[in-house]
C-alpha cells in the first residue's frame, strides 16, 4: 500500500517537474517570420545628451532629452522633453525645446512636438518662434512647419500658418497670410 502511494507521489512530482521545465524562459529560439515585428527591446537612456559635430569637428548641434527610447522596428528614437542647441556656420546659436520629439532613422531629421519654441537672433535681434510641431533638417539647417506659428521680435508679433526657417542663411519665410501686431513706440 505504501509502495503504491510512493509511486503515485513520484509520478505526480514527475508530471509537475515536466510542466515546469516545459514552460522555460518564455523566449522562442525560432526567428520571427520576415516582415513581422520582433519584441526585442531597443535601447533607452535617461538624461541623454548627443553632440553632433560638423566636418570641422566643432559642434553642429547638441540634443538633450530627459528620456530617449529607440523604436527597434523602425529605428526611430523617441525623445521626452527634448532641448536642442544649434550652432550655425556663422557662429550664432539657436535653441529649441518641446514636450516630445523624434529622431528619424537617417539621423538627419528631427521632429519636435508640443509647445515648440525656437529662439535665436535674426539680423542681430532676438526672435522667438512658437508652434505645435517643427521638423529640423540638421544637414541643411532648415526648420519647417505647416502648423500655425507665432513669430515674436522686439518690434512686434506676427502670426501665420507655415514657416520655413533657413538658420544657415538667417532667413525666415512665413507661408500664409500674415497677421501682425506692432505696438506704438
Amino acid at each position: 500500500m505504501i509502495g503504491r502511494i510512493l509511486i503515485g507521489l513520484v509520478a505526480i512530482a514527475a508530471i509537475i517537474g515536466a510542466l515546469m521545465l516545459g514552460q522555460g524562459s518564455g523566449t522562442s529560439l525560432t526567428p520571427a517570420p520576415a516582415g513581422q515585428p520582433t519584441d526585442v527591446p531597443g535601447y533607452s537612456a535617461r538624461n541623454a545628451e548627443v553632440v553632433e559635430t560638423g566636418d570641422d569637428g566643432r559642434p553642429a548641434y547638441t540634443l538633450y532629452a530627459r528620456l530617449a527610447r529607440q523604436r527597434p522596428n523602425d529605428n526611430r528614437v523617441q525623445l521626452d522633453s527634448p532641448q536642442m542647441t544649434f550652432v550655425i556656420a556663422d557662429g550664432s546659436t539657436w535653441h529649441a525645446q518641446a514636450r516630445s520629439g523624434q529622431i528619424h532613422p537617417d539621423g538627419v531629421n528631427v521632429d519636435l512636438y508640443g509647445d515648440v519654441k525656437l529662439d535665436g537672433k535674426l539680423s542681430g535681434s532676438p526672435v522667438v518662434i512658437a508652434t505645435s510641431i517643427i521638423s529640423y533638417d540638421t544637414s541643411s539647417e532648415v526648420a519647417r512647419t505647416h502648423a500655425p506659428v507665432t513669430f515674436e521680435s522686439p518690434g512686434g508679433q506676427l502670426g501665420a500658418t507655415g514657416l520655413v526657417a533657413n538658420l544657415k542663411e538667417g532667413s525666415i519665410r512665413l507661408e500664409s497670410r500674415i497677421h501682425g501686431t506692432f505696438p506704438p513706440k
